[in-house]
């Protein structure tokens, strides 16, 4: 059996593109790369990923990824120490997505004190995506973490106005859709509460300054103005 380290893994990104991967160690040879879903002909990867002069990988497109259908990979390769054995691994690639990290996390004061949580995910992929929350407070020790499935937000039923919170979403393929394990990054934090300086607040102080300065400068004039006209 192969090392690990020169093991194939194919991971798909976010349904967008895959590539599948291997390490290259000195002395070892340069790999080539075939793949093909049962019942077609094997064909040699088109764009491979080089590294140091050697593949290293090979790069496929939206095109080329077909999901719930067996997809194998060969891969063989020589050098100066002669032939290495092949390598032959199968996958069922609805189980090695892995998504991209939530974008646009928003959050939203309700009139019963209940703090919103939200971001942005495709509609017609929701039913296929599960979530994982987490936040803390300034005050907290650690994070608690909630698991959402098929939703694009979470509540925090009641908050404590003398803390600031932190939140972060990722994200991944659930059960219905495929058994992947590969979660998504986690997304960038947003925050509320106090002594935070958000995007909000550096808004309205930005309002302020561009407001304020102006009809402090035009003050001005018109007192000197006055004064001119006091002392003709």
């Amino acid at each position: 059996m192969a090392e690990k380290s020169q093991d194939v893994d194919c991971i798909v990104y976010n349904e967008e593109f895959m590539k599948c991967t291997w390490n290259h160690s000195e002395g070892k040879p340069n790999y080539t790369l075939y793949h093909w879903y049962s019942s077609q002909p094997a064909k040699e990867c088109g764009n491979y990923i080089q590294q140091n002069g050697y593949n290293v990988g090979c790069n496929f497109s939206k095109s080329e990824i077909t999901q719930f259908r067996e997809f194998f990979v060969y891969r063989n390769g020589s050098g100066e120490s002669g032939y290495e054995l092949p390598l032959t691994r199968n996958f069922q690639l609805q189980n090695q997505v892995k998504l991209f990290p939530p974008e646009d996390l928003t959050l939203n004061m309700t009139d019963r004190n209940e703090l919103i949580l939200s971001w942005d995910a495709p509609e017609n992929s929701l039913k296929c995506r599960m979530y994982e929350v987490k936040y803390q407070s300034n005050k907290d020790k650690g994070w608690q973490v909630h698991t959402i499935n098929s939703q694009r937000k979470y509540g925090l039923p009641s908050t404590d106005p003398k803390k600031r919170y932190t939140f972060q979403v990722r994200s991944k393929i659930n059960e219905y859709c495929g058994t992947t394990v590969l979660w998504s990054e986690w997304s960038s934090p947003v925050q509320w509460g106090e002594n935070y300086t958000g995007t909000a607040q550096r808004n309205f102080h930005a309002l302020m300054l561009f407001t304020i300065v102006p009809l402090l400068g035009l003050l001005i004039i018109v007192a000197f103005q006055l004064k001119g006209k006091r002392t003709c």
